[in-house]
Parts: structure tokens; sequence; C-alpha cells
């Protein structure tokens, strides 16, 4: 099962693109995909390979093998390939999705 992590577990800055983009180093060896979703929307995520999930802002509910985890800004989750329905909140969400360009997971 995919777990839930805290940005500041890896962090000591708050959660930014910039700061997301800084994990993962170096940028040629990684894609990265940013998305902004309206409040109380429901929005299929497709993966050919294993990715990182960040919320950048907002919050979302996110069903991971038949079970929905909740995910609010500042947590990150790494899912494999697949599909993943993604419930935003009452404020929507923003997230980065960062997939390993060199590598299939």
């Amino acid at each position: 099962m995919s777990q839930v992590l805290s940005w500041a577990d890896i962090s000591t800055t708050a959660i930014s693109e910039i700061g997301v983009r800084q994990q993962h180093k170096p940028a040629d060896n990684f894609k990265f995909y940013s998305n902004t979703y309206d409040a109380n929307q429901s929005i299929d995520i497709k993966a050919s390979h294993g990715f990182r999930l960040y919320v950048l802002a907002g919050s979302c509910s996110l069903t991971v093998n038949g079970q929905a985890l909740d995910l609010d800004a500042e947590q990150f989750i790494q899912l494999k390939d697949g599909v993943y329905t993604c419930n935003t909140g009452s404020e929507g969400v923003s997230i980065i999705k960062v997939f390993n360009a060199k590598t299939k997971n």
C-alpha cells in the first residue's frame, strides 16, 4: 500500500514547484507535470510507469487499490503505474506529478 508522506520529512522550506524540482536532480532525468483542478471534481490520473504526486495547495482524495487516501497541501505519495481517481476537495487542488524519465518503475 502506498503511504502518504509529509513534505516536512524531506525539506525545511515551504512546498513549491521550485522546491519539488530541487528534490529531483538532475532535472533532465525527470518529467514534471503541474495541474490545478477546481473544487469538487473527479479526475482520472493515468500513468504507464511509477511516479510521485505532490499536493502544493488544497486537498484531494486519491483512490489507490480501491481505498481512498486523503492528501492535503504539503503531502506526497509514491505511486505505481495505473489509473487513479482523484476527487478534489472543497477548495480544489494543485498538484505536481514527477516521473523518472530515464527508467520505468
